[in-house]
């Protein structure tokens, strides 16, 4: 799968859909997640390449419990997809 603006996009749909916030700010820091006051949060660097914030978004939902049934069926195809397959940089 190759990294792109649109992969990007669907990605973040996909974190909003399993009630993750992702915010990109500007910072020398890694790109993770964290639980702020029991609220889901993605934390990407908004200097960091295309290629790099969906690697980083890929890498959250690799190591995140996703409830599936609360998913559609476009949704859980990706999450499937983005768990099966590597991303190409």
């Amino acid at each position: 799968v190759k990294a792109t603006k649109q992969l990007q996009e669907k990605l973040e749909a996909l974190m909003k859909a399993i009630q993750f916030k992702v915010r990109y700010e500007k910072g020398s820091f890694k790109s993770g997640y964290c639980i702020i006051e029991e609220q889901n949060v993605a934390v990407i660097n908004k200097f960091f390449p295309v290629e790099s914030k969906v690697a980083a978004l890929v890498e959250i939902l690799r190591s995140i419990d996703v409830d599936e049934a609360a998913l559609d069926e476009a949704s859980r195809k990706l999450l499937h997809k983005v768990r099966q397959t590597e991303i190409t940089l």
